[in-house]
């Protein structure tokens, strides 16, 4: 049958019959191999012919013009998808927890959880090709195989945390030893425990950490009582499974008793206390702008025109607290908030104070300027090698905000005090979430080998990810005074929440 190109002819050799496409130049008898032009085969005249060749080159032509429209389109296709994946919640996802998998390598390698470990790889080693497959970096062989490779390493969660807590009681125990105590840095402040089977974390002049096994919740109870016949009975942090306490010396003790994976265990982490002397107040700068310590022992952490930061020694809560009060009385009174431990307030000309009690008889004292207000104090940092608290460097604001509304922000409702109620609610959700994120780190410091916390660091880093794509949407926004005011005394209030766990 013949189609629109198609015309059945006769071979001259063989006399078969046989279909040829009027578009091809040359064709070969499929019977006997017998080689012809088409244009002799269909009889054709020159003009017919030119007009058939030129016909054949259009078509030629749209043929490869169509291909390179579909590969083109293929390839813009390809751009579309990495864009859309790599704005993704799902492409963050994978980073988290390829981030958080190494972390799991490393934890469970040093532990000794060896096949914990290799699961961990695997995780790792999937969650990354799983990227690379959604970001085209890889080829996927077939349609969702990233997806597949992605749960597929999800998948193998289940499996690692069975084999780390299954295996965490054997291993440790042959990785832990009887703790050779007498030789430790700070062994003149430390109580020492009646059991010592079990490993030193850190050992050095300003912090000693180590762990026990084989201990019992009265284990933990008498060694607690230990500790307060030692002398550590400033500002007590008391409760079924841990305590905190000061010496008057200022070394600071925490012991914290965790029973999990069949195996009880018990950490101790002994602190020294911060360098510190007696200094004289200053006469000019920041440090004017507040009223005198009661207690000239202690440290000036930083003193510039943008902050001035002192830890005060010899300083009880009782003094903390008529130091609060002292401050109030001399005008920081304005846009306060005060806590059990800290303080925060303004003054009339913008100056900015806040006030935390560190325990162990410190204070802080942290002095900054309005953006309005110069001071020309010389740049002075105090700092020394030795000090073991987090203010040892100049403290920095957060320039991350919230999720703005997607309305207009002259259309946007405000409170009374002129901050719109959406821009208010984003900063109170990143405040609790950071308040979420300090109890977790207290946790987590307390004893880092604990799988339930590490189960738990993955719901906090999938917050912190939501936290940062909310923040980047309000660097556009333009904040009146009354939001930077509060964006700063938020900021102020997690910064120093964070110094609990630093």
């Amino acid at each position: 049958m013949e189609t629109t190109n198609n015309k059945s002819v006769t071979c001259s050799n063989c006399g078969a019959q046989f279909d040829v496409n009027t578009l091809q130049e040359n064709v070969a008898c499929p019977y006997c191999g017998t080689k012809y032009e088409v244009s002799d085969l269909l009889n054709e005249s020159d003009a017919v012919r030119i007009e058939r060749i030129k016909l054949n080159a259009q078509q030629k032509s749209e043929q490869e013009r169509l291909k390179r429209e579909m590969e083109e389109n293929k390839k813009q296709q390809e751009k579309d998808e990495v864009a859309d994946f790599k704005k993704s919640k799902f492409s963050k996802v994978l980073i988290i927890f390829a981030i958080f998998s190494v972390l799991m390598c490393a934890v469970a390698f040093k532990d000794g959880r060896t096949l914990a470990g290799i699961v961990a790889v695997a995780i790792t080693a999937l969650l990354i090709w799983s990227y690379l497959m959604k970001a085209h970096i890889v080829k996927e062989n077939k349609k969702g195989m990233g997806t597949i490779t992605a749960i597929i390493a999800f998948l193998l969660f289940v499996p690692y945390f069975g084999l780390y807590n299954s295996a965490g009681t054997s291993d440790y125990k042959e990785k832990a030893s009887k703790i050779e105590i007498s030789n430790v840095e700070l062994i003149d402040e430390l109580p020492i425990p009646d059991k010592l089977y079990g490993r030193i974390s850190t050992d050095s002049k300003n912090l000693l950490s180590f762990e026990l096994v084989n201990v019992t919740k009265q284990d933990f109870k008498d060694y607690v009582k230990k500790c307060i016949d030692k002398g550590y009975t400033i500002d007590q942090d008391e409760s079924d499974s841990f305590f905190s306490a000061f010496n008057e010396k200022g070394y600071s003790i925490k012991v914290n008793f965790l029973d999990y994976s069949k195996e009880a265990t018990m950490s101790v982490t002994l602190t020294a206390p911060e360098k510190m002397e007696e200094f004289e107040w200053p006469t000019n700068g920041l440090g004017t702008k507040v009223p005198k310590a009661k207690s000239n022992y202690g440290r000036i952490c930083w003193d510039n025109d943008e902050s001035f930061i002192v830890h005060i020694g010899k300083t009880p809560k009782s003094d903390y607290n008529k130091y609060v009060k002292e401050c109030e009385n001399n005008g920081y009174n304005l846009e306060h908030s005060k806590g059990e431990k800290t303080f925060s307030a303004k003054n009339a000309e913008g100056y900015t104070l806040h006030l935390m009690y560190m325990g162990g008889n410190v204070m802080e004292i942290s002095v900054k300027p309005s953006k309005k207000t110069s001071t020309t104090t010389t740049t002075t940092n105090t700092s020394t090698p030795e000090a073991t608290t987090p203010t040892e460097t100049k403290p920095e604001t957060s320039t991350e905000t919230p999720t703005p509304s997607n309305n207009n922000s002259s259309s946007t409702s405000s409170n009374n005090d002129g901050i719109r109620q959406d821009f208010k609610n984003a900063m109170d959700s990143y405040e609790a979430y950071m308040n979420e994120y300090v109890e977790f780190m207290k946790k987590y410091n307390a004893n880092s080998t604990d799988p339930s916390l590490m189960t738990q660091y993955v719901t906090v880093m999938q917050k912190y990810a939501e936290q940062v794509d909310a923040f980047e949407k309000w660097e556009s926004e333009d904040l009146n005074t009354a939001e930077m005011n509060y964006y700063i005394d938020v900021q102020t209030r997690v910064n120093k929440k964070l110094l609990e766990v630093q």
